[in-house]
């Protein structure tokens, strides 16, 4: 188009300043009228930034050389980082002329200069300037009266990060007439990028008419990946940026485990339900196990079978009613277990325990910690209640010392009355670490504090202007309870990358001029100060240049610039004085006395219980003695039921009853 007024010369020549354009681009000569006829963009995709090289042609309609302005829509934390411009050899064939980054006024000042009315054929000189964060201008002259002209420039981004991706949403791209047209491709040849959720043999081509959501999903990463950079650029000030990722998967569940399920079948044990059905979720995420699922009360007993391949443990699982018993030996279902897999010719070996803990006052969580462990196989520990599928570690119970011992954790879970995608998701984590937790980074400067759990696929960014440089990052944490410890330093590269990246941000506002200047010459960077000109060699004035002191052009050479452990059932001291338990428990040790043929003596009995559970009997005795009786009396009275009225968390009977 033509510009048809001073204004809009001025604007157009790039020598004044002018306001923010409409969101678009646009193209316009100074004085014919103009079209332009390709627009492409190469768009590279790394790992955390995507480089985006545009080659853009555009005609001149007019009958002499003319000068065209591209007025850039850029996304806002794009940067400009490079300026070509293509002419040709004596033999006509295409050779590229490459830009200077200088001082925006000088580059100003030069393009002028080299524009105007001179003796000499016109040449090649290229302006790339700053407008305002998000929008360039690009100047080039000549565009030879009934040709083109090409010229390509490079812009970088970031991208950001999170669940296991990195990500760009590039809006429209090109003119009201053109519209770009963008090829796609990874940086890494393993990475898979995908426009607008479709993937596509690389380089993925679309027309940027409408928005475009880049995705990149890495392959073959480390379990950290880690850019840092430091750049000093005056007293007291250093550019750091910080970019901190945790793998799409931090780890994998192992295969062909062999997996030993201790399952708490005692009476206190409320929610079965929900406990069998974390326990379905979480072997549903075990591929190709062996599973031995055992449940524990008085006795550990195996109600589905032993070594049973996963998929036959869960459908035996799925149709399982377990009888409540009394008893809570926990410690005897741990010895079995440890024995079952020292015997196994599986390397792989995990044991997962889901349980009340409510058990006798001897076996104190002390004692369960310093249980011997000999298999080596990773120990979870878990109370599973009923709701929405759920599961946080809980380090500070005083059950987690075992598991932790062996790599593993006591977790604080619910879970639905089914398995849903929900629950196998949430319970995958007794399967394999899923996050880092307890996260501490040291050494980066500039304020950063980072969150102290890390999950995979999601990841830290830190840009900052800070007093001190950032020489070392160490981070730590552990994955599950398995230190890990990880450490990065400063590459050259992106410490220039940072210098460019910063004025795409607000960072750089608070700069002085010649704060901007190191960092933009650090980073090759199209800035408030720093402007690209490329031009021929030897390019001098042309006998068809531009009058800036002409009416309409203008002269001016500046630049337009969970789930607890307890169960809250205590009950108040008059309660207690108001319920006779005592007096219960005795009628229920006469009615054992009267099963096993006891007629006449006095009968003593300590039992201890847990909520309405009995989960010790100890010190039966029968006056005149009787070792036969005895043993009959101890077991009916470990199958009774205790009624509702036994409700607090622990507590002690001795009980005494007589037979005439």
């Amino acid at each position: 188009m033509r510009a048809a007024a001073a204004l809009g010369c001025l604007v157009a020549s790039g020598l004044v300043a002018a306001a923010p354009p409409a969101r678009a681009d646009a193209v316009e000569a100074l004085r014919y009228d103009s079209e332009e006829r390709a627009h492409v963009v190469d768009l590279k995709v790394d790992r955390g930034f995507a480089t985006m090289v545009v080659r853009r042609t555009v005609a001149n309609l007019g009958p002499k050389s003319d000068q065209a302005t591209f007025h850039l829509d850029i996304p806002d934390v794009a940067v400009a980082t490079r300026l070509r411009t293509a002419g040709s050899d004596a033999s006509g064939r295409t050779i590229w002329f490459e830009g200077e980054l200088m001082e925006a006024e000088a580059a100003a000042s030069k393009y002028q200069e080299l524009t105007g009315i001179g003796g000499y054929y016109p040449k090649d000189p290229a302006l790339l300037s700053w407008r305002h964060q998000g929008h360039l201008a690009l100047q080039v002259f000549p565009v030879a009266a009934k040709s083109s002209k090409t010229v390509e420039y490079t812009l970088k981004l970031p991208l950001e990060y999170g669940d296991g991706a990195y990500r760009v949403e590039l809006p429209p791209m090109g003119t009201e007439t053109l519209s770009a047209l963008v090829r796609i491709s990874a940086a890494h040849g393993d990475d898979v990028v995908t426009v607008n959720g479709v993937a596509g043999a690389s380089p993925i081509a679309a027309r940027a008419d409408r928005p475009l959501a880049i995705e990149l999903r890495p392959r073959s990463v480390p379990r950290l990946d880690a850019s840092i950079a430091s750049f000093g650029f005056a007293e007291h000030k250093h550019l750091v940026r910080a970019r901190i990722a945790a793998a799409p998967r931090l780890s994998e569940a192992p295969r062909g485990a062999h997996v030993v399920i201790l399952f708490d079948g005692s009476r206190s044990m409320h929610d079965r339900e929900s406990g069998l059905v974390a326990v379905r979720a979480y072997l549903s995420q075990m591929p190709g196990a062996i599973v031995d699922f055992l449940t524990f009360d008085r006795q550990v007993r195996a109600p589905i079978g032993a070594r049973l391949p996963v998929a036959e443990a869960l459908s035996r699982l799925s149709g399982l009613a377990l009888e409540p018993r009394n008893g809570s030996r926990i410690d005897d279902a741990l010895a079995r277990a440890d024995a079952i897999l020292q015997a196994s010719p599986l390397a792989a070996r995990r044991v997962v325990v889901v349980t009340d803990t409510l058990t006798r006052s001897e076996l104190t969580p002390v004692k369960i910690g310093a249980v011997p462990w000999k298999s080596g196989a990773v120990l979870h520990v878990a109370v599973v209640g009923s709701g929405e599928a759920s599961a946080s570690r809980d380090d500070d119970s005083p059950w987690a010392t075992l598991p932790r011992r062996t790599g593993g954790l006591f977790w604080s879970a619910s879970a639905p009355s089914t398995v849903d995608g929900k629950a196998r998701a949430v319970f995958e984590e007794w399967a394999r670490p899923k996050r880092i937790e307890k996260v501490f980074v040291k050494g980066v400067t500039g304020g950063f504090a980072a969150q102290d759990v890390l999950d995979e696929g999601q990841g830290f960014e830190h840009f900052a202007i800070a007093d001190a440089p950032t020489t070392r990052v160490d981070l730590t944490g552990e994955m599950w309870s398995t230190p890990l410890s990880a450490t990065f330093t400063p590459s050259v590269e992106h410490g220039k990358l940072a210098a460019a990246l910063v004025f795409g941000t607000s960072l750089h506002y608070g700069l002085s001029d010649a704060e901007q200047m190191t960092l933009a010459m650090h980073g090759r960077a199209v800035s408030p100060v720093t402007s690209y000109l490329a031009i021929e060699p030897g390019v001098r004035p042309s006998n068809e240049g531009i009058d800036w002191g002409a009416a309409g052009t203008g002269g001016g050479g500046s630049m337009g610039q969970g789930f607890g452990v307890g169960h809250g059932h205590l009950s108040g001291v008059g309660g207690a004085a108001r319920i006779d338990r005592e007096g219960w428990l005795r009628d229920q040790l006469r009615a054992a006395a009267d099963l096993c043929g006891v007629s006449r003596g006095t009968l003593s009995v300590s039992i201890e219980t847990t909520l309405d559970e009995i989960v010790e009997i100890d010190d039966v005795t029968i006056e005149p003695r009787d070792g036969k009786a005895e043993a009959c009396v101890r077991e009916e009275m470990w199958s009774t039921a205790l009624p509702a009225m036994f409700d607090a968390a622990s507590a002690m009977f001795v009980v005494t009853a007589s037979k005439r």
